[in-house]
């Protein structure tokens, strides 16, 4: 249920001395001008229920506040304002919005939906990816709940900061390197003086999206939804998610853009343009790269679109007299069946940059998601009989686009594979965008989707799967639950191997079918919670998951009885054993991903018919690794326990044999020899 609140901060009437020069964030307002130095504060760590929420109100537009940051070492505080747009989600199913202004903070009923409980303390992050040097804010709902916790900053096993948790939000100032992964985790000793991780988040500093893509999607664009935008993409800023695709926003596939305020997408579906931009413009908040989705070469049928413009000639044809075209057919009670476009006509390619220029325009999207129907049947020609082959048109299209609009972003689907060497090798894409089917339904598809994209791309490309879970299983059981262990073992795979799944939709959605909308099933409680530390985890340790140099192709043996195999490009993961997938990085770690396929009943990335079981968890998995190099240190990281956090592991080296032992592994595992 959507619930909805008006919150506004306000500073009580509790003295606070300032010549005491008290240590940390306080809060400090009036209905008027705020005085500074500020003749009172409240410290936020001693507010009502341990947060800095400590008044319930109606909104009040014209309430003036900022924050004072007692550092010790001076009477005076040094004053914080808002900061520019910050956007705070809240444990009672709320968000606090800052406007920019220095001094203003301008509350908003905002609700965010979420069926997930993260357990007693949740970490959230004010952005799903940072630019070197910005601040980087977290809040820990309920942090009074948890006295003498402590915050981790952590790049890897390298603990980089440790502080005491104080209030319920805090910023922290990464270190400015680009394109790096940390783990934030807060901490505390039980009374045996034991570490107990509460909780633990995930922080990309990144200049760019497509060097670690987390791709998610949109497709819900009704009038009247504008209330529910911030908390359906709160939900997708949770899990890191830097870049959206808005499906089925258009009008028309050959005229996307539409000026009225209400109009009707393909399905008949009526959509608000205004929900559009203000999509758009929440994920912009969160520092996400959105784009507008629509065929590359597709028109709505016959006389609609040449009326419109579109000529006969630009088609493609499946007879060489041009009486025939191709088509994609629809429901009936759709607007049309989508005739198909030859890509490589020039006419087109111009026709089409004129329909995109309306929509930069008038939205503020970043970028256009092409997509295709995959490998037509039969020859095919051009408007004057000449044969041609689709996917080599595919390229001089994409670059027509990217001339047009050289600052826009730009991602094409290979469906199945088709086209995606002439689309990797364009030069203009993001990242390699692959839509698979049947005839790649095995883990090891994976492997050679990535492989190939990279030997076409370049090593610094990367792959997103467009990949459908349970596709079979939820025509059956709509309404139900997706099944939790096929999330999370092909998730496992996709990430292990280096690539990414588009999968989460805004609002907790997530992708069943194709057609984007459809909502046959949901994430449980479990499987959204367990997602989540996917995420958490593939953020955190991005550079040990993408940063690699080159696959390893290991000498490891089992000293505990373990079955073990190693998915590298000769075979790939083996039933009622542990695959191991190994790499370098970049700085020279070497990576083992241990996945377990120990109860596995399949080799399939789709687990078509929801029936992948539980995996039988691996305890105390000794191994002896062939290495060629003496090893500092060796750790564990999980997304499946302990909340991501790495862990130190004992061993010993004697010669090239290095022997350690895996503490316990669900679904997947990463252990880090450096």
């Amino acid at each position: 249920m959507r619930s909805r609140y008006l919150f506004l901060a306000i500073a009580a009437a509790i003295t606070c001395n300032t010549a005491t020069a008290q240590y940390g964030l306080h809060i400090t307002g009036s209905r008027g001008a705020v005085q500074w130095p500020p003749a009172s504060t409240i410290p936020m760590s001693a507010t009502g229920n341990g947060n800095f929420h400590v008044a319930i109100m109606n909104l009040s537009q014209d309430y003036r506040f900022c924050f004072a940051d007692y550092d010790g070492s001076s009477a005076e505080p040094s004053r914080l304002g808002p900061m520019g747009n910050r956007i705070f989600p809240h444990w009672r199913n709320s968000v606090y919005e800052m406007n920019p202004s220095d001094q203003v903070l301008g509350t908003v009923d905002r609700a965010v939906y979420s069926n997930a409980d993260m357990g007693a303390m949740d970490l959230w992050t004010d952005r799903a990816r940072y630019s070197p040097g910005e601040t980087v804010w977290i809040q820990a709902a309920r942090f009074a709940d948890f006295p003498g916790a402590t915050v981790r900053y952590r790049h890897g096993l390298d603990v980089i900061k440790e502080e005491p948790l104080r209030q319920e939000w805090w910023p922290w100032n990464p270190p400015a390197t680009d394109f790096q992964g940390y783990l934030v985790d807060v901490y505390r000793l039980d009374a045996d003086g034991n570490e107990v991780v509460l909780a633990s988040i995930g922080v990309d500093v990144s200049s760019d999206w497509k060097r670690f893509p987390r791709y998610g999607y949109t497709a819900w664009f009704e009038p009247g939804k504008e209330q529910y935008i911030p908390g359906d993409v709160a939900f997708l800023n949770r899990r890191h998610i830097n870049a959206v695709q808005f499906q089925d926003w258009h009008w028309k596939h050959h005229r996307p853009y539409c000026a009225d305020e209400q109009y009707t997408d393909v399905a008949n579906r009526t959509v608000s343009r205004n929900v559009v931009k203000t999509f758009i413009e929440a994920q912009h908040g969160y520092n996400m790269v959105s784009f507008f989705y629509n065929l590359g070469f597709g028109a709505l049928d016959g006389d609609w679109a040449e009326a419109e413009g579109v000529r006969p000639e630009w088609y493609y044809y499946k007879d060489n007299a041009h009486q025939q075209k191709d088509y994609h057919m629809l429901p009936s009670d759709w607007k049309s069946n989508i005739s198909f476009m030859d890509p490589g006509n020039t006419g087109w390619q111009n026709y089409l940059c004129d329909r995109n220029e309306e929509v930069y325009a008038n939205l503020p999207f970043d970028g256009f998601q092409v997509d295709q129907v995959g490998r037509r049947q039969g020859q095919l020609y051009d408007y004057w009989g000449n044969k041609i082959n689709l996917d080599d048109r595919f390229a001089p299209m994409l670059k027509a686009f990217k001339q047009r609009h050289p600052h826009k972003r730009l991602i094409m689907n290979s469906v199945s594979k088709y086209g995606a060497s002439q689309i990797a090798s364009s030069g203009v894409i993001d990242v390699c965008y692959s839509e698979l089917w049947d005839e790649n339904p095995d883990m090891m598809d994976l492997y050679w989707v990535i492989f190939d994209n990279k030997n076409a791309g370049g090593p610094d490309m990367r792959t997103v799967f467009a990949t459908y879970m349970n596709y079979d299983y939820a025509k059956t059981h709509k309404g139900g639950n997706f099944n939790h262990p096929g999330i999370l073992l092909t998730d496992a795979c996709i990430f292990a191997l280096g690539a990414s799944h588009l999968e989460l939709g805004t609002g907790g959605n997530m992708l069943c079918n194709e057609y984007f909308p459809n909502t046959d099933l949901r994430m449980s409680k479990d499987l959204e919670n367990a997602v989540t530390r996917y995420y958490d985890f593939a953020t955190a340790y991005e550079n040990y998951l993408y940063d690699t140099s080159r696959e390893l192709t290991p000498t490891i043996t089992s000293l505990s009885g373990h079955s073990l195999s190693i998915w590298n490009y000769q075979k790939g993961p083996q039933p009622r054993r542990i695959t191991i997938h190994a790499k370098e990085t970049t700085t020279g770690a070497r990576v083992y991903h241990l996945l377990n396929f120990t109860s596995a009943n399949s080799l399939s990335w789709r687990d078509l018919n929801g029936d992948m079981p539980s995996p039988s968890t691996q305890n105390n998995i000794s191994l002896d690794i062939d290495s060629d190099r003496m090893v500092s240190r060796v750790w564990v990281a999980t997304p499946d326990s302990h909340a991501c956090a790495p862990v130190l592991l004992p061993f010993t080296q004697q010669g090239r044999s290095v022997t350690v032992t895996v503490p316990t592994l669900e679904y997947w595992t990463m252990l880090v020899l450096e």
